[in-house]
């Protein structure tokens, strides 16, 4: 008979425990420690059992309150998407004003960490550095900063006047396409310099956008963007139901609601 990991029956007897409310939803489990002593483990079993509740969303962990049980309905639907199904993502702008770009520059600086992590380089290593503002009727709108490697495109730095979009001049010039990409779009404030650009108070609300797009070789650029919301939003464009629509465990989670 197949013995059980320790980690596999402290993890069911927890399963089993919150499925019969014996803990709530919004109840802290026992600290690591007193699992450990309740089930006669070490912490390095039961935090394996917690990882395992944490990934089927039974609880979660929050930094220096405890192990939270939560919602039944908060545990499945977190699964699914807000978007599906995508056609495409547009990026509009008042009256649908021609961009113009200024103040383009372009130098080599050590990547810190971010940039390093997002390239898969060591940290310092040299990448170009690409700076333009972008305008709408006049209006900086957008700052953005590429950080290209050198060692796929090592002359790039010759051509700034030529850098009006960058995947385009890429492709043409090297021979080398943009293939993937992802895009975080997140919220931040505007510090004093983005201000000064943006004509904006600092502190103002911004978008803070970061994108690593990738090539055949690899990653090739990480773009970090600051933007003006008020000039500037973008647009999900979706079709059809989500597939996931028919999943068993999505129509479960509806007949709990």
């Amino acid at each position: 008979m197949e013995k059980i990991p320790a980690y596999k029956k402290c993890y069911n007897k927890l399963k089993s425990d919150i499925d019969n409310n014996v803990y709530p939803i919004g109840s802290y489990l026992p600290t690591e420690d007193e699992l450990g002593k309740m089930f006669s483990v070490s912490r390095t079993t039961v935090r394996h059992a917690i990882d395992l509740l944490v990934k089927d969303k039974r609880i979660k962990v929050k930094q220096g309150a405890g192990t939270q049980v939560i919602n039944p309905k908060e545990r499945e639907l977190t699964n699914f998407s807000k978007f599906h199904n995508v056609i495409d993502i547009n990026t509009l702008f008042p009256d649908n004003a021609a961009l113009t770009i200024s103040g383009t520059w372009i130098d080599r600086i050590p990547a810190n960490s971010q940039v390093a992590s997002a390239l898969d380089l060591n940290e310092g290593t040299e990448v170009f550095r690409l700076q333009r503002v972008v305008s709408s009727n006049e209006q900086p709108v957008i700052i953005q900063t590429n950080y290209i490697r050198i060692d796929f495109f090592p002359d790039l730095d010759t051509y700034r006047e030529q850098l009006v979009d960058l995947y385009y001049f890429i492709q043409k010039h090297y021979g080398i396409k943009f293939e993937t990409g992802e895009e975080h779009i997140n919220i931040s404030s505007a510090d004093f310099l983005d201000a000064q650009i943006l004509n904006i108070e600092p502190g103002s609300p911004i978008f803070f956008n970061t994108r690593t797009a990738h090539c055949s070789l690899g990653p090739m650029e990480y773009l970090e963007a600051r933007i003006r919301p008020d000039l500037c939003h973008f647009v999900v464009r979706m079709k059809e139901p989500p597939a996931w629509y028919d999943l068993p465990e999505f129509q479960k989670s509806l007949e709990r609601v």
